[in-house]
């Protein structure tokens, strides 16, 4: 299939609002060490805190769960590093899932490859998990020690195999462009050997510096220097063109599998439907209500001693604010907005919503508009987030 044909997206999604909730995120804040990159919440691995974490996510999973409506169509369970916290502690957190999970539900469990030791990998086999998701990042030392990462090319190598040992037959590959000192020959090799590994999903993102993180002093302070914008738009079609000819479908802008292995839990988001998070910084999107948990360990333990839903910061969504959000998560997608689908949700057709965002970019070769779908064309998927956030802004 040519990198511009649109593929065919996993019809067993969770339903659309006022059907239930078929989508459940758990956030496992804990870590080895923080990568130098990352901004998201996470702690210093501990057991005194990893274990008071776990009994204050199954006290909010408790409260939470008749929202829910089981099996799920998909449990991820992600970080931080959710391994990290060892067998016991991660089978007790694993097992309370168990009755949300059928034979149908995509579990998924992110993992570092430095810490998947095969008492935690019979955990997630015993569990019920299908789905590991790796964060490999890189194959070349060099850079995986300049993103500050815990674990080495040969440890994300035997991760996979100890995973396919035990019988997971489903595994994502994360893998990082644009890293200070990276090539595009690096780029290539990096690759190569992701692909080698025969992952049914691969990502690929590019760096993305974040304020406030070791990387941004680095490179403020002259030590590490960004990739030119050039060379990453190399990685990027390197990427595409790699995951074609090793059978990879590209579905996302970011994102490639074997179909049907599309990520499950990932569609949810980018189809804008509900889903429910679990974990301090978890965020929920449930009746037209984004509400993102406070990023705070001790609050949400307090909560949960007190019987109480933790404190969340909460935006609700409505209107042409929920159409144009909708639109914009969708035009991730290679297949574009569904018009058909687009107007049984919503009542109106989305080019004649925001018809004159669309028509400019159509004009400008940005969009293909066909009478069944509206996508970005892909010689502009790599510069797809400004045109996407300046679409949603004038819409």
């Amino acid at each position: 299939m040519s990198e511009d044909q649109p593929c065919k997206q996993n019809r067993s999604q969770p339903s659309l609002p006022g059907h239930g909730i078929g989508a459940l995120y758990v956030h496992v804040p804990f870590c080895l060490r923080k990568c130098h990159y990352c901004d998201f919440y996470s702690l210093r691995a501990h057991p005194d805190p990893m274990q008071r974490y776990v009994q204050s996510a199954l006290g909010e999973l408790a409260l939470k769960a008749p929202r829910l409506v089981a099996p799920l169509a998909s449990v991820f369970v992600g970080g931080g590093t959710p391994t990290v916290l060892g067998g016991q502690l991660l089978a007790k957190l694993l097992s309370a899932l168990g009755p949300l999970v059928g034979s149908d539900t995509e579990f998924t469990v992110e993992a570092n490859p430095g810490t998947l030791d095969e008492t935690v990998v019979a955990v997630l086999v015993s569990s019920g998990v299908n789905r590991v998701s790796l964060g490999v990042q890189s194959f070349n030392e060099d850079e995986l020690q300049s993103l500050g990462r815990v674990h080495s090319a040969h440890q994300a190598r035997q991760a996979v195999m100890s995973l396919r040992e035990a019988g997971i037959d489903n595994i994502n590959l994360d893998l990082i462009y644009g890293i200070p000192g990276q090539t595009p020959q690096s780029w290539n090799a990096t690759l190569g050997e992701a692909l080698e590994l025969q992952p049914e999903h691969l990502s690929c993102y590019a760096l993305s510096i974040e304020p406030g993180t070791p990387l941004e002093r680095q490179v403020q302070a002259g030590k590490q220097h960004e990739m030119d914008e050039t060379l990453q738009k190399q990685c990027y079609c390197a990427a595409i063109a790699a995951s074609r000819r090793a059978g990879l479908r590209h579905y996302e802008i970011s994102n490639f599998a074997q179909p049907p292995r599309q990520c499950r839990h990932n569609l949810t988001y980018w189809h804008n439907l509900p889903y429910l998070g679990i974990g301090p910084a978890a965020v929920s999107y449930v009746d037209g209500a984004r509400a993102k948990t406070l990023p705070d360990l001790e609050r949400y333990i307090q909560a949960d001693r007190s019987g109480r839903v933790p404190p969340a910061d909460e935006e609700r969504i409505t209107g042409r604010a929920l159409l144009a959000e909708t639109m914009m998560l969708e035009l991730r997608l290679v297949q574009g907005i569904d018009r058909a689908a687009f107007k049984a949700r919503f009542g109106v057709d989305a080019v004649e919503a925001f018809s004159a965002p669309l028509r400019r970019y159509e004009l400008q070769g940005a969009l293909v508009v066909s009478p069944s779908h509206i996508r970005l064309d892909p010689s502009v998927l790599f510069c797809a987030d400004t045109i996407l956030a300046d679409i949603i802004a004038e819409a």
